[in-house]
């Protein structure tokens, strides 16, 4: 079918214009088309000389892998040495390193062995020398380091209420510490009941809430890289532990003459201890403790507070003290970054007591421990706290009790020597501010 259309009809209304455009796009596009060759992707503005080869290749062992060394050819357009390697589980791995080093890191290998790594100088543009090819042996990796290091009694044992895990992880290589229970005798499948990801170069793992029963305990450590250790398996008890309830705040913090808007800070009233003080037991004990953050319903606040300070537990009865475990305060508003700040508890000492002196004095007082929080990151005060930070403060900090006394304590004095900006010293009335999110105490009553 062929269609006729007037000039003078097109031109008066406008479709002239319009059938025009119409087939100037069809042209273009058709012109375009046939022009088209391989796309080749975006290329460089210019390549640079082809480098010569890397000499004077040497190795220094490594966990999991090997720090390579190397002199550089003198191409004036060198811009980074680059290293392939394949790991045990298949995986090909690349590595770049500056042309101011001089070495190179290969890591990820799964164990003790022998491998060839291929290594390239490369210039502008990714022109690459020849390659040349180097036969290293890997030490034996952390994550393997760690894993063996759980058969000794030293690094894994029972405990009140549960199990401690103390790791060295000297690299400070990414891992994850995974922990299995399994009842004695039993054919029931392994569970989960911790698992932590750190790259500290070391720490503690204290996994509370076991029965005091005889059980077979398993950890495994995974690597960033998916290497896997065998299963090293324990047989342990823990021992009976509880929360110690029904306790009672005293505080004898301020001088005679001081006074203090929120009523925290009292003088002593001749009962050795201070004054009862309401509002710290409804803060510190009100069972509110994953709410480390700024809310003075839920939070002690020690306004003006000295350093040194201290307050006085009253647990009703002897007690064998197992733990204490306290939640610092986020100086945030609820998002967690800030924790680890200037109001946070990072240092203080435990005393007990049977029978406090009337005059407040130390004398009836006996030393029991120094304690210092742990930041998992070692970030410096002031930085806003990272994700493991966060998990580690909401999670509340343990501080074990290492004192074995067959007649035990009724009265415990908490002594604050600093928060986390590092002031040992400052006077009353000072600007600052010591605030606790909740306490908790833990062990067997005697009574």
């Amino acid at each position: 079918m062929v269609i006729i259309i007037k000039y003078q009809d097109m031109k008066k209304n406008n479709v002239f214009k319009r059938v025009s455009f119409i087939w100037l796009s069809i042209i273009i596009l058709l012109g375009s088309i046939s022009s088209c060759k391989e796309d080749v992707g975006v290329t460089a503005a210019r390549l640079g000389e082809k480098p010569g080869i890397l000499t004077n290749l040497k190795y220094e062992e490594k966990p999991g892998g090997a720090l390579i060394s190397y002199d550089l050819p003198s191409t004036p357009d060198l811009r980074y040495v680059k290293a392939t390697y394949v790991l045990d589980n298949g995986r090909k791995m690349t590595g770049k390193a500056s042309v101011y080093d001089n070495q190179i890191l290969v890591e990820g290998y799964a164990d003790i062995g022998e491998h060839d790594v291929e290594l390239v100088a490369v210039s502008v543009g990714d022109v690459e020398s020849d390659p040349v090819s180097l036969h290293i042996k890997t030490g034996k990796p952390e994550y393997l380091l760690l894993a063996e290091s759980f058969l000794s009694d030293a690094n894994l044992y029972s405990t009140f209420g549960g199990l401690n895990i103390q790791f060295t992880n000297a690299s400070a290589a990414n891992v994850i510490i995974r922990v299995y229970r399994q009842p004695v005798n039993s054919t029931e499948n392994w569970s989960i009941i911790n698992e932590t990801y750190t790259k500290s170069k070391e720490g503690t793992i204290r996994i509370r809430g076991e029965e005091a029963v005889e059980s077979l305990y398993g950890v495994v450590v995974r690597d960033q890289w998916g290497n896997v250790s065998d299963t090293i398996k324990r047989t342990l008890t823990p021992l009976a532990e509880y929360e110690l309830t029904g306790a009672k705040v005293y505080t004898n913090m301020a001088p005679a003459s001081a006074t203090n808007l929120n009523g925290d800070y009292t003088t002593n009233n001749n009962n050795g201890l201070g004054k009862n003080s309401a509002s710290m037991n409804t803060s510190l004990f009100d069972g509110v403790e994953a709410t480390p953050y700024y809310n003075t319903k839920t939070q002690w606040w020690g306004r003006s507070a000295p350093i040194p300070c201290q307050f006085t537990i009253d647990l009703g009865k002897k007690t064998q003290l197992s733990r204490v475990k306290m939640w610092g305060r986020n100086d945030g508003n609820g998002d967690y970054t800030l924790l680890y700040q200037a109001t946070h508890v990072k240092e203080f000492e435990l005393y007990g007591s049977n029978a406090p002196i009337a005059d407040g004095s130390w004398d009836a007082w006996t030393f029991i421990g120094a304690y210092e929080g742990v930041r998992p990151s070692g970030l410096a005060f002031g930085v806003n706290a990272t994700t493991e930070d966060q998990a580690y403060a909401r999670q509340g900090e343990d501080f074990e009790v290492q004192w074995d006394d067959p007649d035990g304590f009724r009265y415990y004095r908490v002594r604050v020597l600093s928060t986390w900006n590092g002031i040992r010293e400052q006077p009353w009335a000072n600007t600052l501010t010591v605030a606790i999110s909740e306490l908790k105490f833990f062990g067997i009553f005697l009574d």
